[in-house]
């Protein structure tokens, strides 16, 4: 569901989310948009929580090489 919205989020339109995710239909993809249309608010939030933790973890990698 967080990739679909993801990539919903950059641009993609549902036909090209199907067609990278090729273990998904259309339908299927529809409907994980219009879940995330209806709990926006909570994807985003985790979607932000993600990036902040991989940019710590680039960080705190870069710091160690």
């Amino acid at each position: 569901m967080r990739r679909i919205a993801a990539l919903y989020k950059q641009g993609y339109n549902a036909e090209e989310i199907a067609a990278d995710k090729n273990h998904l239909n259309i339908a299927q993809v529809y409907a994980a948009i219009t879940y995330y249309h209806a709990n926006r608010e909570e994807i985003d939030t985790d979607l932000a929580e993600e990036q902040a933790e991989y940019e710590r973890l680039a960080a705190l990698h870069k710091a160690a090489t």
